[in-house]
Order: C-alpha cells, then structure tokens, then sequence
C-alpha cells in the first residue's frame, strides 16, 4: 500500500495566516521562525484535512481567523486512492464543509484513517496532567483510524450514553423512574461496550512493546517504562456493572460506570510516571507513545501516515535530541513536517538526515 504524502497546501484566513501556500517535500519538512510565526498553524492545518478537526480545540470557528468571516483549508494528497484533492471550509454561524475529491461526506467520521496522521506537540502534555478522558480519546482516535467497526460501535455507544444520561436527569427532575424504558438504552450499552472494550484491550497489547522499544530508542535501556489499561470490564459483564451502579447513577443523574470512565496508565519503573518522572523523562515518554502510535497505525494499515513534530526538540537534553533526531533519519518514517524555533538547530537536524528535505522560514 502507498504511504500517504501531502503534496501541497493552501490556507486562507486559518488562524494568523491571512493566505499562504506551500509545496512540500516527499519526505522532511521544517517550518522555521519566532514563536507566534505561525509554525504549529501548518501543522494544525494538515491535521484538519486527515482528520476533519484541529488537533488543539474542538470548537471549529476558534480557526477563523480574528475578525474575518470564515476559513479555507485546501490539500492534495497523494495515496492509495491516488491524488485526492481534500477541501475544508467554514462559515462563521455555518456548518462546516468537507470534501474529498470533490464529494461532500454525508459523515466526518467516513473520512476516518483515510489520511492516517500523528502529532507529536508540547500540548501532549495534557494526557499527564488532565482527566481520563484525555486518554481515552487518545487511544480511540488511533484504534479508529484503521478500524471502522470500533469507531462505528464508538459512535453508538456514546449516543445511548448521552440518552440514558439524558433519561436519568428526567427521572430526578420529575421524581419519577422506569426501569423498562432505562432498560432499551441499557441493552444498547450492552451491545457495543464489549466491542470497544475488547478492541481498547487488544491494542493496548500490541502497543506496549511498540512504546517500550521508541521510548528506549530516545532515552536508552536503563529506564523501564509501561502502559496499562484500567477497566472494570476486566472482571464483570457491562450488564453486571449497570446494575451495580444503578443506584449510584440514578443519585448523581448520569451513567458512572461503562467504556468512558476507563483509563490509562502511564508508569516508569513500575510508578506513575506523573509522581516520579522528570520533566525530561516525560517529554520522552510521550513522544515515545506518539511514536508507537505511528508504529500501531502503520501496520494496522499497510501504509505510513504523515508524521507533524510540533516542537519537539523543547526540554530534551542533548542526548535525547540526539536519539530522537537518529530516529527520525530511520527510513521507517514516511513523509515528515516539523516545527522548531532555532535555525541552528533545524540545521543540524537536516545535516544527519540523508533525505529531500525543505525548509520554510515564516
């Protein structure tokens, strides 16, 4: 299967760039300047058109860009499929269109993995410090893009999750409860919750090795890290589980039990990596997962996915920049953009890797 490479790119009105194009390189490409240049925009950008959202807020009109009407996004692609021209547009107060090859998707979710893609940025931070769901979202977005069947029971889980919520807070406000009417969004959660729990299971099995060996890549043998993932599912039925916390969800008025209140565990020497790992020791462990997430998607679909390093360079030591950069001049990754503020530094980087390379100064 061909790797997914972006040919060019045209933006008008998206976050501080009023309208710039670019023509990119098959395999290295850095975006070079001061901060507030626009650097993580172009990445931010790619990242719409392989996944239909940007890769940093959920609200779509936060890319317009400030006092202007709306934004455009245009790319090229080259694939399976073969050159496929992708377009995203909004109006402010509208819905967003998104096409590909023309063709408006009925669904976002269909375009999917179709432009597979992994970012690597300083805002990763958050799946330390934030809340589950932060983690949980990660896994999923990268289970679904090269599985549709887990995205599709995904997406009909959280709709039955969000009217049995709705149904609960219905039942306290009128002080009132059927449990046969509880019992249809019940029966929905049953029938998807295992389809999720076993694909989440699944993948983090594969994927632990694929962390452990990029972690030791960037930091060295010495550091023992790994991955787990916490779910009740583990020990009793979704169905036992609903009934066990009916009560509780029937007082708090929303469902406290089920796929999304999982979690996973990010540990160093068999600790919380958060409590005992250095700033150092963090930053590598979560480009280490960025990076196993390529791996995952790159055998799950044939096919090497665009690669954005968002500033990655930032709090590594020098022997971990070195690790890093060693990992990047592998011929293991397929077409590559990254970001960084120092020339010098870009520079260097370009020197070790022995590809086509393009530097855009912004």
């Amino acid at each position: 299967m061909q790797d997914v490479r972006l040919e060019t790119l045209s933006m008008v009105q998206f976050k501080n760039h009023d309208q710039s194009e670019f023509t990119f390189s098959p395999k290295l490409n850095a975006m070079v300047g001061p901060n507030g240049s626009g650097k993580t925009t172009v990445l931010d950008a790619i990242h719409v058109l392989c996944m239909t959202k940007s890769y940093f807020h959920s609200t779509d009109s936060l890319n317009i860009q400030f006092d202007r009407g709306f934004f455009v996004l245009q790319g090229l692609f080259e694939s399976k499929d073969g050159t496929v021209p992708v377009y995203c547009g909004l109006q402010r107060g509208e819905k967003k269109v998104f096409k590909a090859d023309g063709a408006v998707y009925e669904r976002l979710s269909e375009h999917m993995g179709r432009f597979p893609v992994v970012m690597i940025s300083p805002a990763d931070r958050n799946l330390l410090t934030d809340g589950s769901d932060v983690r949980r979202k990660f896994m999923d977005q990268t289970i679904a893009q090269s599985n549709p069947a887990f995205l599709h029971a995904l997406i009909c889980y959280n709709r039955a999750l969000s009217q049995r919520n709705a149904l609960l807070k219905y039942f306290a406000a009128n002080r009132t409860f059927d449990a046969d009417t509880l019992t249809l969004y019940d029966d929905q959660l049953c029938e998807y919750a295992p389809l999720i729990h076993e694909a989440r299971e699944r993948f983090v099995e594969a994927f632990v090795p694929m962390l452990k060996h990029n972690y030791a890549q960037i930091a060295g043998d010495e550091e023992d890290v790994d991955l787990r993932y916490r779910s009740k599912l583990h020990e009793m039925s979704m169905r036992n589980l609903l009934t066990e916390s009916l009560a509780k969800d029937r007082l708090l008025q929303y469902s406290t039990a089920g796929p999304h209140r999982e979690d996973l565990l990010f540990e160093l020497h068999g600790r919380s990596l958060r409590q005992v790992g250095s700033q150092g020791q963090q930053k590598s462990y979560l480009v280490a997962l960025k990076l196993a997430t390529f791996d995952s998607l790159t055998e799950n679909l044939g096919a090497k996915p665009i690669l954005l390093l968002d500033d990655v360079f930032d709090k590594l030591d020098a022997d971990r920049v070195e690790g890093l950069i060693r990992l990047v001049n592998d011929d293991h990754f397929g077409q590559i953009f990254l970001s960084d503020t120092h020339r010098d530094r870009t520079e260097l980087l370009l020197q070790a890797v022995d590809a086509q390379a393009k530097v855009f100064e912004l």
